[in-house]
């Protein structure tokens, strides 16, 4: 066997190789043998039929089968004695030459060289975690606006009410917005919709919200909307749109009373006892802000920790995971197969960058797991699959019929989910060496019992 090894890369090698004729007659004559001893064929006894037989009724299954063989075997060889850790085998093909040889040549991506940063001594910012009373006041405030009534009124439309209307914008020139964006219709055109009058933080069209003060029932108005030069919308930016608007309802909002009848309705006992239930939901709330920057934080500090090349292939696998996720989401919220085609090559390469750091930082993760010998649990598996149901608005058992036999998907899951648990470990590593008031991330934070929550 002579070979020839090439370094495309630091993570690239490409492999040249000839088995000699000598060598695949032996390996012939022993997948012959194999055959010969296994195959079927009318008029004979098993492990009887002649070999010449077999070499021409077989003679494309065992070309098959015999450079399948050598290559599987030289790939082996190739891979033990140069001590490579494979991440991918990119390229792999098999020629006959006119001495009746094999030349084998493959392209392999290497998993990178890199010492391993001092994960368990990670600076961890841990702040101590306070509720104000005004931060309470605003949660109430929450509350009561969630619990509001809303009663029908006659009278001139004041800064709060709720209002029915319709509208349509007309660009200068006479062209109708909703034949310039009919994808995004909330900026050209409603037949009937609802605007809190305004309401500076409300989504929509400032125009209209607050040229709807003082309208009544069945009042039509034209208010104009001159769109930023930078606007999201880009058949937008810089135009000005004259939007036509009727009113049909306006409601006032009545807020609740702080009385026993709204506590009882939050099933508390006084405001009191709301008051103690909102300071532990809105604690709660800012700890599990807190452990997700604290989580970004570390990926930011392994993504820092090292400089090493990272294989094309991992940088495309994750593209690949990173655009199906995707995808697959905007599917769920309606995205429709032509929008896909149309951004899918701009998609694709504004992924790059995101899967080139997702791809060095899970090569830094799978030395911890390595070294580490974190495993995952079925039921750390299943969290996974319940997080990611939630994610695409579906339960998780119908997720789990739609991944069942997709042995990809499953381990894209079991990785990511092995990942997470990872940054856990780093992060529980450092907070015990450095302790602080703050509560330890082990306890069970994920959700709150608490009959008050904060909208």
């Amino acid at each position: 066997m002579k070979s020839e090894i090439k370094s495309i890369s630091s993570v690239r090698r490409e492999a040249t190789v000839v088995i000699e004729k000598d060598a695949i007659q032996r390996e012939e004559n022993t997948v012959l043998q194999s055959f010969v001893r296994d195959v079927k064929i009318p008029g004979f006894r098993k492990g009887k039929v002649p070999t010449a037989l077999v070499k021409t009724r077989y003679a494309k299954e065992l070309t098959e089968q015999i450079d399948k063989t050598v290559a599987s075997k030289t790939f082996d060889d190739i891979v033990k004695e140069n001590r490579w850790e494979i991440f991918s085998l990119v390229k792999f093909d098999v020629q006959d030459t006119p001495e009746g040889n094999k030349e084998l040549n493959f392209i392999v991506d290497l998993k990178p060289t890199f010492e391993l940063l001092d994960y368990k001594n990670i600076e961890i910012n841990q702040p101590e975690i306070t509720v104000s009373d005004e931060e309470i006041a605003e949660a109430i405030e929450r509350l009561r606006n969630y619990h509001a009534d809303y009663q029908e009124v006659k009278r001139p439309i004041q800064k709060g009410d709720f209002v029915r209307l319709q509208y349509e914008g007309i660009l200068e020139g006479g062209t109708k917005a909703i034949d310039l964006i009919p994808e995004i219709p909330i900026w050209a055109e409603q037949k009937n919709t609802w605007e809190e009058a305004a309401n500076e933080n409300a989504p929509g069209i400032r125009a209209i919200t607050t040229g709807i003060l003082d309208m009544e029932i069945d009042g039509e108005k034209d208010v104009e909307m001159e769109f930023p030069a930078d606007f999201e919308i880009t058949q937008l930016q810089g135009k000005k749109v004259a939007y036509h608007v009727k009113i049909f309802e306006i409601r006032e909002k009545i807020l609740p009373e702080l009385d026993g009848t709204f506590f009882e309705k939050l099933k508390v006992k006084d405001l009191d006892e709301l008051k103690t239930q909102l300071a532990a939901d809105l604690k709660n709330r800012k700890l599990q802000a807190l452990r997700f920057e604290q989580r970004e934080n570390i990926v930011q500090k392994i993504l820092d920790s090292a400089s090493f090349e990272v294989p094309e292939s991992a940088v495309q696998y994750e593209q690949i995971h990173i655009m199906h996720n995707f995808v697959e989401r905007q599917i769920h919220e309606g995205m429709t197969a032509e929008t896909f085609a149309n951004n899918k090559d701009k998609m694709f390469g504004d992924s790059r960058e995101l899967a080139h750091d997702r791809a060095k930082v899970n090569f830094i993760l799978e030395k911890i797991v390595e070294k580490e010998a974190i495993t995952l649990t079925d039921a750390e598996l299943n969290q996974m699959i319940v997080q990611e149901a939630s994610m695409l608005r579906t339960t998780p058992a119908q997720l789990v019929e739609e991944i069942k036999n997709n042995h990809e998907r499953v381990q894209d899951l079991r990785r990511r989910a092995i990942f997470g648990k990872t940054i856990d470990f780093i992060l529980i590593s450092n907070l015990k060496r450095s302790p602080s008031p703050v509560e330890s991330p082990t306890e069970d934070t994920s959700s709150n019992d608490s009959a008050v929550n904060v909208q």
